[in-house]
C-alpha cells in the first residue's frame, strides 16, 4: 500500500497491512509472540473493550476477538508481558463522551493471556478513585501504576503486588 500521489505517511515507514477493527480505532497498544505467532492488544477510546489481533503476516491481519469492558469507563490503557494483561479502568473525561451521573469502574484488571486468542480475567485492584493511566507491567510480581486513589487529587505513583493476581495488594504508594 502506497500514499496517494504527493502525500508521505512517514519517512521510512511503509504501511504492509491494515485492519479497521471492526471500526473501533486502537489507542494504545501492547504485543507478545506465543509458540511463533505475533498477537497485538488494543484498548479503545470511543469503544469499551479491547481488541485481540493475529498480527503473524503483518499483511493480513486477524481480528480474533473483542473483549467487552464495562460501560461508562475508558478502557484505553493495556500492558501485555509474560504471559498476563494488564488493563486500565478509568472515569472518563469530561466533555469526552462519558456520563458523569452514571456508574464507572475504576482501577486495573489483570488478566491471563497465555492462551492468547482467549483472555481470562484473574483479578482486579481497584483504586476508589478517577481510576489508573499511564501504568507499567513487564512481566513479574509488580504493577506501576499511575492511580487516582481515593483522597488524592489527581494521580498517585502506587505499586500494586500481582504475585496472587486473584487477589493483587499494594504495597507503595
Amino acid at each position: 500500500m502506497t500514499p496517494p500521489p504527493g502525500q508521505f505517511w512517514s519517512h521510512r515507514v511503509r504501511v504492509v497491512g491494515y485492519h479497521d477493527l471492526d471500526a473501533r480505532p486502537a489507542f494504545k497498544l501492547a504485543m507478545q509472540e506465543v509458540g511463533g505467532r505475533f498477537y497485538l492488544y488494543t484498548g479503545h477510546l470511543w469503544h469499551r473493550g479491547w481488541s485481540v489481533l493475529d498480527v503473524t503476516d503483518a499483511a493480513a491481519p486477524r481480528l480474533v476477538r473483542f473483549v467487552d469492558g464495562p460501560a461508562n469507563t475508558w478502557t484505553i490503557q493495556v500492558q501485555v508481558a509474560a504471559g498476563r494483561m494488564i488493563t486500565a479502568l478509568e472515569r472518563i473525561a469530561p466533555g469526552w463522551g462519558g456520563d458523569a451521573d452514571a456508574p464507572s469502574e475504576e482501577g486495573v484488571l489483570i488478566w491471563d493471556v497465555s492462551d492468547p486468542e482467549s483472555p481470562r480475567r484473574l483479578g482486579r485492584f481497584p483504586t476508589d478513585g478517577g481510576g489508573t493511566h499511564r501504568n507499567y507491567y513487564d512481566g513479574g510480581r509488580y504493577l506501576h501504576l499511575a492511580a487516582g486513589m481515593a483522597g488524592y487529587v489527581g494521580n498517585i505513583y502506587v505499586i500494586v503486588d500481582v504475585d496472587d493476581p486473584s487477589a493483587p495488594k499494594e504495597v507503595a504508594r
